[in-house]
């Protein structure tokens, strides 16, 4: 670990001891619950102990999957009307770029930021306030290094599959992950005894009921596709679970694809792309910080998978991601 690494674990550390004192922390994550934010929050909360809870607004199919089979505590707060501890000592936020990420109103109490994104309006950080942003591929990542560090002990095969299930996410089964990735996720499947195959195999198996079955099978059937210079894209629109939908294109043979969403009065992209896309210099992040750039709203994320979300309808969105896309390969 770099020297700067060294200190930003140091500083973490340091910053759980003071807010502890204070009172409970709640660890937070962003709107859209996937799998590397919750598992970030829960295995935080549960390696620091009983003064820490995990809790957001929202938990995906996967998040919701994996912490029933966990047995792992995460509490969905009302984002407008959202309960804290009354002796509230400190928040820490995973995986989320900027302020409007989580969904809810953050209170006023010292902070902590932790992430592996460069998109998003910056929260504004106070003298009270920590944050530390690391390339890595998942948030989960460096709240194992943490724990490696300072709470080696307290590490239990709950928050290793949590944070295995993180890294693999994010990674899009390994297809993007980098050596420091891959070293993080075979400590954890090691130290927990753990097949891999077998893991990402319980992984997918995500028990949908029949409503989201319908709306995945609507998605698919309205596919359209699109010679989009060098890559073949596909895009459709859904009602839920739009990385499974992406995921699926992607199986069917798609390059990149696209998946748009109107929830509550918001445009949501998701994007995936396959490992040629990306070895070929397609960067999903990049395109979605650059989405943000053209239409506002937030957005970010890795090569092969990103997210934007904006206030423009899903038009405008879909065609805005597509030529930026065309543009960013130049005269290739």
């Amino acid at each position: 670990m770099s020297k700067s690494r060294v200190e930003d674990m140091e500083h973490l550390n340091h910053w759980i001891g003071e807010s502890i004192k204070r009172g409970a922390i709640a660890i937070l994550t962003h709107r859209n619950g996937d799998m590397d934010t919750v598992g970030s929050a829960c295995a935080l909360a549960n390696i620091i102990g009983p003064n820490a809870r995990a809790c957001g607004v929202h938990l995906s199919t996967m998040a919701r999957t994996m912490i029933a089979k966990t047995g792992a505590d995460f509490l969905v707060m009302d984002s407008n009307q959202p309960s804290w501890p009354r002796n509230l000592g400190g928040v820490i936020i995973v995986d989320a770029a900027g302020p409007n990420q989580p969904g809810i109103k953050i209170p006023d109490v010292p902070k902590c930021i932790i992430d592996h994104h460069s998109a998003g309006e910056s929260f504004e950080i106070k003298q009270s306030d920590l944050e530390i942003n690391w390339d890595t591929c998942s948030t989960a990542e460096i709240i194992q290094l943490w724990a490696e560090t300072y709470a080696s002990n307290r590490i239990d095969n709950q928050s290793r599959m949590l944070l295995l299930a993180g890294i693999i996410t994010d990674t899009g089964r390994f297809r993007h992950a980098n050596a420091d990735a891959l070293s993080s996720a075979g400590r954890l499947a090691d130290e927990s005894k753990i097949d891999f195959s077998e893991f990402i195999e319980d992984m997918e198996s995500v028990e949908l009921n029949n409503s989201q079955r319908v709306a995945i099978a609507k998605a698919l059937t309205r596919v359209e596709t699109l010679d989009a210079g060098r890559w073949f894209l596909s895009y459709t629109k859904a009602g839920t679970n739009e990385g499974i939908v992406a995921r699926t294109l992607i199986s069917a043979g798609a390059d990149i694809a696209l998946v748009c969403r109107r929830i509550k009065g918001e445009t949501r992209l998701t994007a995936r792309a396959n490992r040629s896309a990306t070895r070929g210099g397609v960067h999903l992040g990049q395109l979605m910080q650059n989405m943000v750039d053209r239409s506002g709203g937030e957005g970010g994320g890795h090569a092969g998978a990103a997210g934007w979300t904006g206030k423009i309808d899903e038009i405008d969105a879909t065609s805005g991601f597509i030529s930026l896309l065309m543009a960013s390969q130049g005269d290739d």
